[in-house]
């Protein structure tokens, strides 16, 4: 099972076990996409019986370390995404959807590279409705 996610961990010095295979699994198959840990956790625990809800905050914390998943504060839950290019994110306030949204067209980026700033990372949530949520 050598994927992206074990390449990371093991150039950053992390082991590989059961559990964190377990995880990195249901990452995968919900790639793209936002989960919770909950969500994690209720999925792996049916074939790991022994995770815990804090190993599982663990596992995902230390793919954040290796740089192959990042989180990000939103509806008062924290939540992880493999999408780590920089991006915003757009919550539905209605149907609880959240959907990337690029930010290509924010004129500060340019402004603040040319200044000398080296961004990396942008923590933009939008909060709204989604255009299926719209036409209702």
């Amino acid at each position: 099972m050598e994927t992206a996610y074990v390449d990371a961990l093991k150039k950053s010095g992390f082991k590989i076990t059961p559990q964190r295979l377990r995880v990195i699994d249901f990452v995968k198959k919900n790639t793209p996409g936002h989960f919770t840990a909950e969500d994690v956790y209720v999925s792996v625990k049916r074939h790991e019986p022994s995770i815990t809800l804090a190993t599982v905050y663990n596992i995902l914390k230390t793919l954040q370390v290796t740089g192959t998943v990042k989180s990000f504060e939103a509806k008062g839950t924290t939540w992880f995404e493999t999408n780590t290019a920089l991006h915003g994110n757009m919550v539905c306030e209605n149907c609880g959807k959240i959907y990337d949204v690029s930010i290509d067209d924010l004129d500060i980026l340019p402004k603040l590279r040319g200044q000398g700033y080296d961004i990396r990372d942008v923590n933009l949530i939008l909060t709204g409705r989604c255009p299926e949520c719209r036409s209702d």
